[in-house]
């Protein structure tokens, strides 16, 4: 019998075990807590600074691999900022809420070389949306409905501006003397559950720029509008997925298809160019 099987002889054994304990109604708050620990380790709910995401180490793994960045859903500049001190990075941020835009403005003027903002959202569609947020700076605005659904917003989102978006095949026809970059490096995507929206408006971008790393933000928006990384990933077919985890200088890679790999939690996942996927 060789260690493998050995191994799944020995979890079997401790299944049953562990069910027999812990299998009972009176022991579920126990499940819970190691549930969320297991979902926090493996790189879920893991809000507040870009450490505890693994979004700092993940920039830096692949620092020397990028020249040219998209931030779109910039809000006010922490991930951008974070291209700017850890690579050598041109970056073009998005963002629509106004207030949060300031902010941005001021990243722009202390990298002026480095840095372009753009006062409006990225969408399937050039038009005018009306955008859903609480604080003048939220982090949680969003063009989706009806997200009291979801227990972090509740009511928060109940106050509306209208917005332009445009797509982002648009925004490279516009300025195309200005961004002749023949490749995007890293394409980051946070939008608050309009991130498929967001590559829907991308399809010819995807062709011609075919960025290396397309990072995108999966949620609980996605459980309500029926949106897996499966189906991402059907969408972005020629990249191999990886997700982010909290800590350490490495990524993991997943099967899309599996059903632990569509957990409708905050996490970051990277969709990786297949030629390069390899190295990762």
């Amino acid at each position: 019998m060789n260690i493998k099987k050995i191994l799944i002889f020995l979890y079997k054994k401790l299944s049953i075990i562990y069910v027999f304990v812990f299998g009972r109604k009176s022991m579920q708050f126990f499940n819970d807590i190691v549930l969320s620990l297991s979902l926090n380790a493996k790189g879920f709910k893991n809000y507040g600074n870009l450490n505890l995401t693994g979004e700092r180490r993940f920039i830096k793994l692949i620092s020397k691999e990028i020249n040219f960045s998209i931030d779109i859903g910039a809000n006010v500049g922490k991930y951008t900022k974070l291209l700017l001190d850890e690579t050598n990075s041109k970056v073009i941020a998005f963002e629509p809420l106004p207030k949060a835009f300031e902010e941005l403005k001021e990243i722009e003027k202390k990298f002026s070389s480095r840095l372009d903002v753009y006062n409006f959202g990225i969408g399937n569609k050039n038009s005018n949306l009306e955008l859903n947020y609480s604080t003048e700076k939220s982090e949680l605005a969003s063009f989706i409905e009806d997200l009291d659904k979801l227990s972090f917003i509740d009511s928060k989102n109940n106050k509306k501006i209208t917005v332009e978006v445009m797509t982002l095949d648009s925004f490279f026809k516009k300025y195309e003397q200005t961004y002749k970059e023949k490749e995007i490096d890293l394409l980051k995507i946070d939008t608050e559950g309009f991130e498929l929206e967001v590559l829907n408006g991308a399809s010819e971008t995807l062709i011609n720029k075919k960025p290396k790393f397309i990072q995108i933000e999966f949620n609980w928006h996605q459980l309500f509008r029926e949106q897996t990384i499966y189906k991402f990933s059907k969408i972005l077919s020629n990249y191999e997925v990886f997700k982010i985890l909290p800590f350490g200088n490495s990524l993991i890679k997943i099967d899309p298809k599996r059903p632990e790999s569509n957990i409708f939690h905050l996490s970051n996942f990277v969709f990786i160019r297949k030629d390069i996927s390899k190295n990762y």
